[in-house]
């Protein structure tokens, strides 16, 4: 049965008035993520632990750097995927709420002897995302510590200027006072740059619905393709190495409503050919959704959540679907 889109919206899908979504396109804005939380790692084993579990490389990840991480079924399907930070202490993996605790359950299950223990340190962390013209020149002096992580993001079509900051609880008050000069915004705008930038993530909706590929991982730079083995890994390299990348992340708009998790359809198609991956309310009306779906079906008309729902208007991604391994 298609999946009709109702008031009850899952997460993943951002409904916000255009005026506030359209905030970031003028001026600097930002808005607390508190959809997201963290899980931390410690114990002397915590890193290569998370290494033999994840898509990329958490052995040599940068003490200063925040990178994109993937989880993924012995089928390669995907559970979960991570902003991932690591201090002198512990590994940090930030996603959806909604995830943080089967994820938690999951991976702990795969501990056994290693020395590392998983914890839930959603409190401790505070996530704003800040876009907009402006907002670099708002950063430009910002600190760089152990309490706060500053990451440039890829800009969008229209969303410039993107970073996602990360700071411990206790750092707020003088993280506030940096962002005094920007606009507070509900964190669908927030969201809606990251569609419009075709950054994804996976959502109680969508868990099990994607390999890495499929939402563009690893052109993003979340699967590293030379690391040693992972669940999945089979599967993911050898999409990527026997020429098996037929289906893609892509970037539209519809002038009505969908959802995350919503049934793609070509015309004449009675049976689903795509889903879609994240959708927020787009500053013209309407939404804009990221949708995956095979490449060869793209020069067809493409409709949401019905054979006869919104149609989709295919946009550019704003990068190019390279191949990394080339």
């Amino acid at each position: 049965m298609p999946h009709e889109v109702t008031a009850a919206l899952p997460t993943g899908t951002w409904v916000a008035d255009p005026a506030i979504v359209g905030v970031p396109l003028r001026a600097p804005a930002y808005a607390q993520l508190t959809e997201l939380g963290v899980i931390a790692v410690q114990g002397p084993d915590a890193a290569a632990f998370l290494h033999a579990q994840l898509t990329n490389d958490v052995l040599h990840l940068d003490t200063q750097c925040v990178q994109m991480n993937g989880y993924c079924t012995p089928k390669g399907r995907l559970l979960a995927v991570f902003d991932n930070w690591r201090d002198a202490e512990r590994v940090y993996l930030q996603l959806p709420r909604e995830l943080l605790a089967p994820t938690l359950k999951r991976l702990s299950m795969y501990v056994l002897r290693r020395k590392a223990q998983l914890i839930d340190d959603s409190e401790n962390w505070v996530c704003l995302g800040l876009a907009g013209p402006g907002a670099a020149a708002l950063t430009a002096d910002w600190p760089r510590d152990a309490a706060t992580r500053l990451v440039r993001l890829r800009d969008g079509i229209r969303a410039v200027e993107r970073f996602l900051l990360i700071t411990r609880r206790a750092a707020l008050a003088a993280v506030d006072a940096k962002l005094a000069s920007a606009h507070p915004v509900d964190a669908a705008a927030w969201w809606w740059t990251q569609i419009d930038a075709a950054i994804p993530n996976v959502f109680a909706a969508t868990v099990e619905r994607f390999v890495p590929q499929m939402i563009n991982l690893d052109v993003l730079g979340a699967v590293n393709f030379k690391k040693g083995c992972y669940p999945g890994q089979e599967v993911v390299a050898r999409s990527q190495y026997l020429g098996k990348l037929r289906r893609r992340m892509q970037l539209a708009h519809v002038a009505g409503e969908t959802r995350a998790g919503a049934d793609v359809y070509a015309a004449g198609s009675g049976q689903p050919v795509g889903t879609v991956v994240m959708a927020a309310t787009a500053p013209e009306g309407g939404m804009d959704l990221l949708f995956e779906c095979p490449l060869d079906r793209l020069q067809e008309p493409l409709f949401a959540n019905a054979p006869q729902g919104p149609r989709l208007l295919l946009r550019s991604l704003p990068y190019e679907l390279r191949d990394p391994t080339a």
